[in-house]
């Protein structure tokens, strides 16, 4: 199969828009919030929903090129898991962080916004690097990879305010991390089973 193949075949698998979409959206609409009163566009926040859904896609293939190995596993039947080469992937991740990251270099406040994309990058890589061999779910990591939402929101916010962290703030991200935590375990039945199984706490 060829690598453009392979591209498009994993996004019809795993870039499932109709989740994605309203998920970038939302933290569009939570990025607007964060300053008071709201003063963006229409246009502002559509950008910034557009910006979140690169984001959202490019940490979505970092995640399953991390989960490759059990995933041969858990579900062979994705792409990804069954592909010979990983590179075609990795470059699509690229693609998309960096066509979500050069918008940000003309909105205010770039160094605060790449920081807070920095630290859940720190966060995720540390997670991956110590999570057990087995690559099991653990309500633990997913709790940690939940992280990335909030800091995609407040990187893409239209405007942010001059002070770094404000209760606003905080509330705000709190909040989306909190509905994203709420919808995926609602939504995953194999989540759910994770958090009721004691020995997938950590």
């Amino acid at each position: 199969m060829s690598a453009l193949s392979l591209v498009s075949s994993y996004l019809r698998q795993r870039a499932r828009l109709r989740l994605l979409v309203p998920l970038s959206i939302l933290l569009a609409i939570a990025g607007r919030y964060l300053v008071v009163p709201p003063t963006n566009t229409l246009a502002a926040i559509a950008i910034a929903a557009v910006e979140a859904l690169g984001l959202v896609l490019a940490f979505r293939i970092w995640d399953d090129l991390e989960d490759r190995d059990s995933d041969r596993t858990r579900h062979p039947d994705r792409v990804l898991a069954s592909a010979s080469t990983t590179a075609p992937f990795k470059l699509l991740g690229l693609a998309f962080a960096t066509a979500s990251l050069v918008p940000l270099f003309s909105t205010p406040f770039l160094l605060r916004r790449l920081a807070g994309l920095l630290i859940g990058i720190a966060i995720l890589s540390i997670w991956y690097g110590v999570r057990s061999t087995s690559r099991r779910r653990h309500a633990l990591g997913e709790h940690i990879l939940a992280i990335k939402y909030p800091l995609i929101a407040y990187a893409v916010a239209p405007e942010l305010p001059a002070d770094v962290v404000t209760p606003r703030i905080v509330a705000i991200l709190a909040a989306v991390y909190s509905l994203v935590c709420v919808y995926e375990y609602a939504e995953d039945a194999e989540l759910r089973h994770v958090f009721t199984s004691r020995r997938s706490v950590l």
